[in-house]
């Protein structure tokens, strides 16, 4: 087998996005670990992400096209989009594909019988799926996060990294800043419970009582400053001069997480997050994201005293570099 040239694909390589961060960071790792290597890119460029298409066919084509290059005796990666659910990418790429970081989360809305059914029975299904391929077909598996572990049989173990995340944790601000912006949001279009309470929180708020600057997707309203997609430094740099932000409801490490925590913003997260907490970050509020009442007025009313102290540099240690090797 040919060992001068890597032929990827990667679905998302914005520096904007979560995704991109992520994928960006592998593929350097991966770049570093693999010295006097060629590496070249073989997805489309394309411009609107958030199409049916781009999220779920357009990665089947870029599974099935590194074939033509496995075939010509290169090696292949794989580098995003790789939700655990999705096996049919972990089943049709090439033998020995080296995998981006795989992502997931057991967490939804138990409360909805359609949640119940997708995520809770069906999803459920997919993963098991997805599992039984990838420690069939892999020697080695990277994920995003530790949040599938409880699902991962424990002899599986050495086999797996996990918390890749947090290699793209900017390290943590001591400079203290005057902080203008009560709250900075990061809103995605998507139908869950975080996008809810944000709703909520916002139509019961005023414009006197807090300044509200809302990146990515905007948010129709007259007193909220949307900044749309902007580009992480700008977002560091937001986020150094804000006081309070929501996290995700199903990811508690998700990247704009741990940017915000790197500022030492205070941020509001579901509860049914709180076994993820293993950073055991001080400034971190678990809330009900389903009680909208209860909880906008709990934020809006809440007092909070901290301490004037960061936190430790306490992420989980991993030797990430076998998994390369």
């Amino acid at each position: 087998m040919k060992k001068s040239n890597f032929y990827y694909w990667a679905s998302d390589l914005r520096k904007n996005s979560g995704e991109g961060v992520l994928g960006n960071k592998f593929l350097s790792d991966l770049k570093k670990y693999y010295n006097n290597t060629a590496f070249i890119k073989i997805s489309q460029n394309h411009h609107n992400y958030s199409t049916f298409y781009n999220k779920y066919f357009l990665n089947l084509f870029g599974a099935l096209k590194l074939w033509k290059y496995y075939f010509k005796g290169y090696r292949t990666v794989y580098i995003n989009y790789l939700p655990i659910w999705n096996f049919t990418i972990f089943l049709i790429l090439p033998p020995k594909t080296i995998l981006g970081p795989i992502t997931g989360s057991l967490i939804y809305d138990k409360q909805s019988l359609l949640q119940y059914i997708l995520r809770g029975i069906l999803i459920k299904i997919l993963k098991d799926i997805s599992l039984f391929i990838i420690f069939f077909r892999q020697k080695k598996i990277l994920f995003s996060t530790e949040l599938l572990k409880s699902i991962i049989p424990k002899k599986k173990y050495k086999i797996c990294y996990f918390n890749y995340v947090f290699k793209v944790f900017p390290g943590f601000q001591k400079k203290k800043n005057k902080r203008n912006i009560d709250f900075l949001i990061y809103n995605r279009s998507h139908n869950n419970r975080n996008n809810a309470l944000i709703e909520y929180f916002i139509n019961n708020t005023s414009e006197e009582k807090f300044k509200i600057i809302v990146v990515g997707d905007p948010i129709n309203s007259s007193y909220v400053h949307n900044k749309g997609y902007i580009n992480r430094n700008k977002l560091l740099s937001l986020l150094a001069n804000t006081k309070f932000t929501f996290g995700s409801s199903e990811n508690l490490y998700t990247l704009f997480v741990l940017d915000a925590i790197s500022k030492n913003v205070t941020i509001f997260c579901d509860k049914n997050l709180k076994k993820s907490n293993i950073l055991k970050y001080k400034k971190l509020f678990l809330v009900n994201f389903t009680s909208f009442n209860k909880t906008t007025n709990y934020i809006v009313n809440k007092e909070y005293k901290f301490k004037n102290k960061n936190i430790k540099n306490n992420f989980i240690k991993n030797n990430y570099e076998k998994y390369f090797v």
